[in-house]
């Protein structure tokens, strides 16, 4: 299938050998019970995109190339906003998050669940616990000004759960809480690394 893969989204594969040579036993097994990987930012050749491959526990991580024509589906953080968690403090804070970025940045603003919120929507592989924060993507291609996102980081807190929420901008991706107590400069995660920019809605 043609794929537009953009950071967060999580890619169904057609298995361990579509990844590079270079996949170690642990996540050729968790690929294997679970077809998925993360779109990361990264360099990457035409035709491959950069992905993260997901294992137990938080050390499991692999980084991977994976030919396109291996993806079989694509699901794009908001194509995830209205389901809903299997941990109900987590579904809650979930289900709490819509009314507060439509209050804030309006109805139309682009969100969803990333993490391991978001993965185990997607795949239904259980990798969350009472513990887990709740990390959040906002699709922000026109600027936010920060007042507008200070007072979203507080409405955030008022949520039953913990908000890591990140912005992706025409730069990369920006906190939300360091734009809210900046307004720049801030760290912006881009496909070459970090950078330090003082407006991510300027393109140079």
């Amino acid at each position: 299938m043609a794929v537009t893969a953009r950071p967060h989204d999580l890619l169904r594969l057609t298995g361990a050998a579509a990844l590079d040579a270079g996949l170690p036993g642990w996540a050729a097994t968790s690929l294997a019970a679970c077809p998925w990987g993360v779109v990361r930012r990264a360099p990457h050749p035409p035709g491959l995109i950069p992905v993260g491959v997901r294992g137990a526990g938080r050390g499991r991580r692999h980084a991977a190339l994976v030919p396109a024509g291996a993806v079989t589906r694509r699901l794009p953080p908001e194509e995830l906003s209205r389901r809903r968690p299997r941990i109900p403090r987590l579904a809650a804070t979930l289900a709490g998050v819509a009314p507060r970025v439509a209050a804030e940045l309006g109805g139309d603003v682009v969100f969803g669940p990333i993490g391991g919120v978001g993965f185990e929507l997607a795949t239904g592989r259980p990798v969350t616990h009472p513990g887990s924060d709740l990390d959040l993507l906002i699709r922000a291609p026109r600027r936010v000004e920060q007042a507008d996102a200070a007072r979203l980081v507080a409405a955030f807190a008022a949520l039953p759960g913990t908000v890591d929420c990140q912005m992706e901008t025409p730069c990369g991706g920006v906190g939300l809480v360091e734009w809210a107590r900046t307004g720049g400069p801030v760290l912006a995660r881009t496909g070459h690394g970090p950078e330090l920019v003082d407006d991510p809605w300027a393109l140079a």
